[in-house]
């Protein structure tokens, strides 16, 4: 159905007929599969490699997307990935041909299992994670968490990306999206921060009362690894919500005086909130592919 990439890690047992799967969704500028795990800037393989863990990391080739001047051109394209069970016919394909390459197999049947499912995804992959992740067949129980990496450009999408994945979180039960973003991407990123953690409404007004957050939600800015922040080095990695939130929504005390005003209804806390952090943030001229290298580690470290 897709070109496809697949990389099992050297501690991986060849002989294991259930593993733990994550699918890789990447984003413009991959010009083939083969590129993608041994010349995209995000060194996926290399990160499933030094985490140590084994999980069978498998990367379709969705198309070649590149700029001219200042619009793109190519063939990149999710949209299939929205059809119903694309998922389950998509990982059957490449179970069957991964239990042929290691000889458990003679016929087209796979007799591999998939534990745990992730899909995580880059860059311009946020829209086809945003398509897949409902359409996974008799693998969506398997599905334990979504990754997302500096991927949410969906402003005009209907609903937008925030209001998608705020409302998907919403009907799940135990499954979880992490986000790490950078300037790109920041707006939807902000927007899903603060709705997700009941400190606004989806029209981008502050909530009054606070509402209930979720707990299944992480949105975390992309920065360097080490940074000056109220007098103080701090590593991103230990980088503590409150200095963001410090940045993001300055605090009473932060605020000049000023008498009493209802709060605005028109979406200013909102756009308040990306300003602010915008302005507070120097990001690294490298973050877009810093946050799919680091952060990718990162989660797979953790599992």
């Amino acid at each position: 159905m897709k070109p496809t990439a697949v990389y099992l890690p050297p501690k991986h047992p060849t002989a294991a007929t259930k593993f733990d799967v994550v699918i890789w969704l990447h984003g413009f500028y991959v010009k083939n599969h083969e590129f993608l795990f041994h010349n995209d800037p995000a060194r996926l393989r290399e990160q499933v490699r030094d985490s140590g863990k084994d999980v069978v990391l498998i990367a379709p080739f969705l198309g070649y997307e590149y700029a001219v001047g200042d619009t793109f051109a190519g063939n990149y394209n999710v949209s299939d990935l929205a059809t119903a069970s694309w998922g389950e016919r998509y990982l059957e394909e490449v179970l069957g041909a991964l239990a042929r390459f290691l000889g458990l197999s003679s016929t087209s049947i796979p007799q591999l299992q998939i534990d745990k499912l992730i899909i995580a995804c880059h860059s311009g992959g946020g829209n086809g994670m945003r398509n897949l992740v409902g359409n996974l067949g008799k693998y969506q129980g398997k599905l334990t968490a979504c990754w997302g990496f500096d991927c949410l450009y969906g402003a005009n999408a209907r609903p937008d990306d925030a209001t998608f994945w705020y409302q998907w979180l919403s009907g799940q039960s135990g499954r979880a999206l992490e986000i790490v973003y950078g300037p790109s991407t920041l707006p939807q990123s902000v927007k899903l921060d603060l709705i997700g953690r009941g400190l606004a409404t989806a029209d981008g007004n502050q909530a009054q009362p606070q509402r209930p957050a979720l707990k299944n939600l992480s949105v975390r800015v992309g920065h360097y690894d080490l940074f000056p922040a109220f007098g103080q080095m701090v590593r991103v990695n230990d980088l503590d919500p409150a200095y963001v939130d410090r940045f993001m929504i300055p605090q009473v005390a932060d605020r000049p005086r000023l008498h009493h005003k209802p709060a605005p209804q028109h979406g200013e806390f909102l756009q308040g909130a990306i300003s602010n952090v915008r302005t507070a943030f120097p990001f690294p001229k490298d973050i877009h592919y810093m946050i799919a290298r680091g952060g990718f580690f990162s989660r797979l470290s953790k599992l």
